[in-house]
């Protein structure tokens, strides 16, 4: 493994700031999410993650799973 590869391994050193294309196939997007973040959440496949947006809003948040800036519905809440 390069040095350049396990820099990637650690997560976000103070500040990450990276685009992403947005992918068009079976009737949805997908964005990629960079490597730095998922390593940083610990992200698995599977694991779900909350984007909030409010109408007009220029930008959206991503909130890490399990995150007190995120929620999650149960069938009670309905």
């Amino acid at each position: 493994m390069s040095k350049s590869d396990d820099a990637k391994s650690v997560g976000i050193t103070q500040f990450m700031a990276e685009s992403r294309t947005i992918q068009h196939g079976d009737g949805s997007f997908t964005v990629t999410i960079p490597r730095s973040l998922a390593m940083e959440w610990d992200l698995e496949h599977g694991d779900n993650l909350l984007f909030t947006a409010e109408e007009g809003a220029t930008e959206a948040t991503i909130h890490e799973p399990g995150s007190q800036g995120g929620f999650s519905l149960g069938m009670g809440d309905e």
